[in-house]
């Protein structure tokens, strides 16, 4: 997931600071490619977020407690 994200994010960079005609390329009105994939940015950044606080509630934060009620002497 990080490489993949990585390889989205550094295309849009090479893309903004080698193909300025593409990147300008109106879509509708005054959208161009580049805000549109600006804004994908943020729905990707947002999404995997979520997936990760999803995995961390289902997977990592059970076994957190596990561990913690181990170490105190509790019942796991």
């Amino acid at each position: 997931m990080t490489a993949l994200f990585l390889v989205w994010y550094l295309s849009y960079v090479l893309l903004g600071a080698y193909a300025h005609d593409f990147m300008a390329t109106k879509v509708f009105g005054n959208i161009n490619v580049g805000l549109l994939l600006g804004l994908a940015q943020f729905v990707s950044t947002f999404a995997i977020t979520a997936l990760y606080v999803r995995f961390a509630n289902r997977e990592l934060d059970p076994r957190a407690a596990a561990i913690r009620n181990q170490l105190e002497g509790g019942h796991a």
